[in-house]
């Protein structure tokens, strides 16, 4: 089979014949300015300069079977936080930087439940940009940011669909939940969930049917069927269950619903510890998702609890990938193989490649399903 082909059977959740059947996608971002020979600063300056530097990276490693779709400078645009950024604020081959600062205000949620989530959005967008976005036509300003974005993504497809290698995500969101504790910083925001939770789940409500329009009009326009949907927040490391289940949780099942209704899977990012979550997936439709785990996440527990519903991508540590030898990388990879013979898996990163990765590890990874 070819990458395209493997990612499709990883998507049936039908058992795979073989373990070279399984397809791998190393979360290649930042890192791919290392292998070849660029800086962070180098790859901030714009999409076509990442995609030269992925190119060059796949050449020295191997080209996974799944690609990532967008590089540092899209990330960070998408992501709506402040950011420090290579070579500007940071030295030219540091790890970009997003920056915990509470700008959202509690009047915000009144604002959003009032005039609509765009009605915040652009404004918030803007004066967090490096630097903000000043003067007239700030909507115009911002909606052209995100459109690029967009553009962006549609010419990284053209490229890989030449390849027959299929991109993770064709269009990034986040639910509102996460957004909120983003935006309002992470200490004001838990402060929220008790001293003002019907303000909160209002402008959750609220904010969620302009996401999913949004991120619905991205994927189309992208030419794609799968959608990022960055949960960071909504996990145990950060929330209790019963707090998932009131003020997460709703929103996300939302979403994921909504957007396969109109034919995308979510590819919901899961950075911490999901566990106690997992078990929530199976009430959606089978195969509306792919779970991604960073190795917070014990794999083994979440392949047990969601085989047969949803597919689940990880999660080699970046410690591992980072400190690790080949022979320890390939170890890790077959059991995490050996473990996902009844289908529905992607062997992958736990969460991204780390700036500090042996090539030879990554190569090692590559080649574990070679």
């Amino acid at each position: 089979m070819n990458s395209q082909q493997k990612f499709d059977h990883a998507m049936s959740m039908k058992p795979f014949a073989s373990r070279k059947d399984i397809p791998v996608f190393p979360h290649t971002c930042t890192y791919a300015a290392v292998p070849a020979g660029m800086t962070q600063a180098d790859i901030f300056k714009g999409n076509d300069a990442w995609m030269d530097a992925y190119k060059k990276c796949c050449e020295v490693t191997g080209y996974p079977d799944v690609a990532f779709p967008i590089g540092p400078k899209t990330v960070t645009y998408i992501e709506q936080m402040k950011v420090r950024i290579p070579g500007k604020d940071l030295d030219d081959n540091a790890l970009f930087q997003f920056v915990e600062e509470s700008i959202m205000q509690e009047s915000d949620y009144d604002l959003i439940v009032e005039k609509g989530f765009g009605a915040w959005q652009t404004p918030f967008v803007a004066s967090i940009q490096n630097p903000p976005f000043k003067g007239p036509f700030l909507k115009f300003k911002v909606l052209k940011g995100f459109i690029g974005c967009g553009m962006e993504v549609k010419k990284n497809k053209k490229f890989w669909d030449s390849k027959n290698i299929p991109m993770m995500f064709h269009s990034g969101t986040a639910p509102a939940f996460d957004t909120f504790s983003m935006s309002r910083g992470m200490g004001e925001f838990c402060c929220d969930l008790y001293d003002c939770p019907e303000k909160v789940k209002a402008a959750c409500e609220a904010a969620t049917p302009e996401i999913i329009k949004t991120g619905i009009t991205g994927v189309k326009s992208a030419g794609g069927n799968r959608i990022a949907i960055f949960a960071m927040r909504s996990s145990a490391t950060f929330i209790s269950t019963a707090m998932f289940e009131e003020f997460a949780w709703p929103y996300l099942k939302q979403m994921i619903l909504a957007f396969y209704e109109a034919g995308i899977t979510s590819v919901v990012h899961c950075d911490g510890n999901w566990l106690p979550m997992l078990p929530y997936f199976k009430e959606l439709p089978k195969g509306s998702c792919i779970i991604e785990l960073d190795g917070a996440t014990d794999i083994a527990k979440a392949y047990e609890i969601l085989k047969g519903y949803q597919v689940i991508r990880g999660d080699v540590p970046p410690t591992l990938m980072a400190f690790g030898t080949p022979e320890e990388v390939r170890a890790y990879c077959d059991k995490l193989l050996d473990m996902a013979m009844d289908g529905g898996f992607i062997l992958g990163t736990g969460c991204e490649v780390p700036l500090n990765c042996k090539v030879e590890n990554l190569k090692a990874l590559i080649d574990s399903v070679r």
